[in-house]
């Protein structure tokens, strides 16, 4: 038998939403989860650019979508389950913002949610399945900031503006929950004495440089809350200071940063812990961005993201899928990058193996005795 995801708690929690504190964890996921509809799709019959409207009528509208205009198929159900419950069918969403900008490795899109009089919810998009979405993604191991944060920043003010007497919760999944975070840091002191919640879902998190600018007379880092799959990876990535929660997730693997397979009961979601496997991947990745510079960083990724692309891989999850489709031309495109550039991006795989290999020996301690004695150290 399946354990119940967000799906089941929109059909089972009929209760119209009338104050803050009647907000559950699991309201707060779904609404992170709205920036992931497919809004530009239904521009004609509804332009959420210029108009707020309800999530009743955003489902009747998508309707008539095909289930690969969504950005995950579980999506099309959950915009319908949204639409059928009295708790958030009458909920009004608009100040839909996307721009993609393939030549500056750029992926921004958002939405707002009007919870209430006062409180609204500022749901940032993630990321999609296309390569240079993923890219961006890749750049934050060596980037100050990426454009997508910036944008996200500069949309917070705007909404802040204009409605200059609410309060604000800010939330994603995945790049989209980093996007949470940044903008909150970054946002003016004024603005953060409004936000009254920062949600991560699965999310990275960010630089330690931009940890530090948590300097505002209210500190944003106490507002914060992570969750993340039991084993995650993505949401492991850069530095976390925030409460991180463990959820319990009916997946495997990276398959784990999908919501729809964490699991809930009632108005909450069920805790685990991590796996070692997340913690080992985890530190690997902590040891390897510590090792290998910016420069390092950014040429390797750049040489990588080119051979992806040469290979016509326009999905890395295709990639993951049909590896063995793929594999004999990454490999040809690959060899025929200059032997200086291979040579380069050779060593930065080095110094991922090197990172792994360390840790994943420090976990496994057989292995780990194994080398003391062939060492000639004493266990």
């Amino acid at each position: 038998m399946n354990a119940n995801n967000i799906l089941d708690y929109l059909k089972d929690n009929q209760k119209r939403i009338s104050k803050t504190s009647e907000i559950t964890e699991l309201d707060e996921l779904a609404f992170a989860r709205i920036s992931y509809l497919p809004f530009h799709k239904i521009k004609k019959q509804l332009d959420l650019t210029k108009q707020n409207f309800k999530l009743s009528e955003i489902a009747e509208a998508m309707k008539g979508l095909k289930t690969s205009d969504f950005a995950w198929p579980e999506d099309e159900k959950f915009i319908q389950k949204l639409g059928e419950s009295p708790r958030f069918q009458n909920l009004k969403v608009g100040f839909f913002v996307r721009k993609n900008n393939k030549q500056l490795e750029k992926q921004f899109s958002a939405v707002t949610i009007q919870i209430n009089f006062f409180t609204m919810y500022v749901s940032f998009f993630g990321t999609d399945g296309t390569l240079f979405g993923w890219k961006e993604d890749f750049n934050m191991s060596f980037l100050p900031e990426i454009p997508a944060q910036k944008e996200a920043l500069e949309y917070l003010k705007n909404i802040s503006r204009r409605y200059f007497y609410k309060n604000f919760y800010l939330g994603g999944h995945s790049k989209g929950g980093n996007l949470s975070i940044y903008s909150a840091i970054m946002a003016p002191d004024r603005l953060q004495k409004r936000i009254l919640k920062v949600l991560n879902y699965d999310g990275p998190g960010l630089r330690e440089e931009l940890l530090s600018k948590d300097t505002g007379e209210i500190k944003i880092l106490p507002k914060i809350v992570s969750y993340i799959p039991e084993g995650s990876v993505i949401g492991r990535l850069l530095t976390h200071k925030e409460k991180v929660v463990v959820v319990k997730s009916q997946a495997k693997n990276l398959y784990q940063h999908d919501i729809y397979t964490w699991e809930i009961k009632d108005d909450h979601f069920c805790r685990a812990k991590n796996t070692k496997l997340s913690d080992t991947l985890n530190k690997t990745v902590d040891d390897f961005l510590a090792s290998a510079s910016p420069e390092e960083l950014r040429f390797f990724v750049d040489g990588i993201f080119e051979v992806f692309e040469k290979s016509d891989v326009e999905e890395p999850v295709s990639l993951m899928q049909n590896w063995q489709k793929y594999a004999p031309k990454l490999m040809k495109n690959y060899r025929e990058l200059p032997k200086e550039r291979r040579e380069k991006i050779n060593e930065v795989w080095l110094l991922f193996g090197n990172s792994l290999v360390k840790n994943y020996f420090a976990e496994n301690e057989i292995l780990k005795k194994a080398c003391q004695i062939l060492g000639g150290k004493n266990a």
